[in-house]
């Protein structure tokens, strides 16, 4: 199973990215992205891509770890995601350059693991139930499975698997009890994992997830877990108290952070926040991480502190048109 430790993209109906590029002197090509409709867990999206390279065009989609060849592919995601980095390169056999644009597509997910009664606050020693909201009703027990820190769950004395397994109940919870719960169900038949749920019993627990060790030129997910629920008990943000992350590409969406780091030999802090300023109430978690490798000198970390500066604003220029 796939690490589901989670920088907003376009939704209108019919999405479109283009980018204009420099190809050889005297000339521009651009490369363009489309694809209808929201991209939803368990369901199937054709994306698009076009240039403006005519004759004998090749095109190859990256995302994940995936490499697929043409101008179109279909794909559905199976909601361990947020988000999807895609990068589609155009080879123009004419003049041999190849163009690229990469896209950050926004991934909605109808499945979530909810506790219920709604308002109800997990305490030792008290009744739960975990259900799994947004899987298809009247389907076999099998369809439904449930994870927990990122393991099925082993039933214990005071579980119960109810409602074809859409419900986990606890008779009586225990501290061994708190963890990150998940569930699987079939959508569209298509495996979808549900947006997932931090079991605690300090209703402000706030963690973060990701590799404490990082490297250069490497992207890297970091995810701020809170127990409380984000834009309904509590909004989460990020913070720099130590100094802002250099490399060449950051983006925060919420909840989830990714990095590429550039300075080998040197260590980030992230912050996560979570607060309800309505309520005067706030938690934090702080992570320390270590980008691996021979450190570099003063005078080129000055350099790639300038070009990150330059490749931020531009990032930011971009996504404001």
């Amino acid at each position: 199973m796939r690490d589901f430790t989670m920088i907003s993209s376009w939704r209108s109906l019919h999405c479109v990215l283009l980018v204009a590029l420099m190809g050889a002197p005297g000339s521009e090509a651009w490369v363009q992205i489309s694809w209808a409709g929201a991209v939803t867990a368990g369901f199937r999206t054709t994306f698009t891509c076009s240039s403006s390279c005519y004759s004998n065009c090749s095109y190859t989609w990256s995302f994940e770890s995936h490499t697929v060849k043409g101008s179109t592919f279909t794909w559905t995601p199976d909601g361990l995601d947020s988000t999807v980095e895609l990068q589609c390169s155009v080879l123009d056999p004419e003049t041999g350059l190849t163009s690229s644009l990469t896209s950050i597509v926004d991934i909605k997910n109808q499945v979530s693991v909810q506790i219920s009664p709604p308002n109800n606050i997990p305490s030792l020693n008290q009744t739960l139930d975990l259900v799994c909201d947004g899987a298809p009703l009247g389907g076999l027990s099998h369809q439904v499975v449930w994870y927990k820190d990122g393991q099925k769950v082993t039933l214990r004395e005071n579980m119960q698997l109810l409602q074809n397994n859409l419900s986990l109940h606890f008779d009586s919870l225990l501290p061994s009890d708190a963890g990150f719960y998940m569930c699987e169900t079939r959508v569209e038949q298509t495996g979808v994992f549900s947006l997932g749920y931090l079991l605690s019993f300090d209703p402000w627990n706030v963690s973060i997830s990701g590799p404490d060790t990082v490297f250069p030129g490497r992207m890297s997910k970091f995810t701020c877990l809170t127990s409380c629920t984000l834009n309904v008990d509590c909004t989460v943000g990020w913070t720099f108290r130590h100094g802002f992350p250099i490399g060449g590409f950051l983006s925060i969406g919420q909840n989830e952070l990714r990095w590429t780091p550039s300075i080998p030999g040197s260590f980030q802090n992230f912050t996560c926040v979570a607060e309800n300023v309505a309520a005067g109430r706030s938690a934090e978690a702080t992570k320390m991480v270590e980008v691996k490798g021979i450190p570099v000198s003063g005078s080129e970390a000055l350099q790639l502190s300038g070009l990150f500066a330059i490749s931020l604003g531009l990032l930011l220029l971009f996504d404001s048109s």
